[in-house]
């Protein structure tokens, strides 16, 4: 089994170029990309990316989208949520 290291998988994206910030929760990793960055709409990016996340440890990646957050709450799925 591969340890899971978040630390390790944001080093990694950071090498690959991508400014981002990496949350854990359990086997998924969120990166959460800086202001402005954009290499993530980049196909081979993302697949280099998953490639790496499970080569860290990690069964998921998932990319946080910007604007996303902007009134998350008007839009959960489940109230309050």
């Amino acid at each position: 089994m591969t340890t899971r290291s978040r630390d390790e998988l944001e080093r990694a994206l950071r090498d690959l170029g991508l400014r981002c910030r990496v949350e854990a929760y359990d086997a998924l990793a969120v990166a959460v990309p800086e202001s402005g960055e954009r290499r993530f709409e980049d196909a081979d990016i993302r697949r280099r990316a998953i490639e790496l996340a499970r080569a860290h440890g990690f069964s998921h990646l998932a990319v946080e989208l910007p604007n996303a957050v902007e009134n998350a709450l008007d839009r959960a799925t489940l109230p309050g949520h």
